[in-house]
């Protein structure tokens, strides 16, 4: 099991996607297509707050390993989430 460590509990859109080295436009196809399957984004971890859209890390995250990641990441853009997670994560001993 993982211990994330992030400084926040959520995370704007633009800081989510500077740290995953995303574009938008893969988020938005994300959202979208999870949408058509009769899913709510908020358990890919969006909430909004007003009129402010913030993610919650950890549920983002896990949402990614579920339904993104189906391969070894060899892909450039999944080496970057791998990357995110290490950099936020650590495991957890068994005591």
């Amino acid at each position: 099991m993982l211990n994330y460590h992030f400084e926040t509990k959520l995370l704007t859109t633009k800081a989510l996607l500077k740290d995953l080295a995303l574009p938008i436009s893969t988020l938005d196809y994300w959202k979208t297509n999870w949408r058509k399957k009769g899913n709510d984004c908020w358990y890919m971890g969006l909430r909004l707050v007003g009129n402010k859209a913030l993610w919650d890390p950890i549920v983002f995250l896990d949402w990614l390993n579920k339904n993104q990641l189906k391969n070894l990441p060899t892909e450039l853009r999944d080496q970057k989430i791998v990357a995110f997670v290490t950099r936020n994560s650590s495991v957890q001993g068994s005591n």
